[in-house]
């Protein structure tokens, strides 16, 4: 009986739905940060790093971290340049 080759379920068109999801959840990860950053927040990676974390762990934990970071982040601080 000859040996097969691994069969992997979605082949070439699962690996670009993952990349495409990859890239969006750091998309996302990215506007926290800069946003965060923009009010002055000295946690401003860690929102950032975290809310793309959370996306990795599935698309619900991930839209509750935005919803926690929108409803407790501060008022934006004016530049004076």
């Amino acid at each position: 009986m000859p040996l097969r080759p691994l069969q992997v379920p979605g082949g070439p068109e699962l690996l670009i739905v993952l990349l495409i999801l990859f890239v969006a959840f750091g998309l996302v990860g990215r506007w926290v940060y800069r946003d965060a950053k923009s009010r002055g927040s000295d946690w401003a990676w860690q929102w950032g790093v975290g809310i793309a974390l959370l996306f990795l762990a599935g698309l619900v934990p991930g839209l509750l971290g935005v919803l926690v970071y929108v409803l407790l982040r501060g008022e934006r601080v004016e530049s004076a340049s």
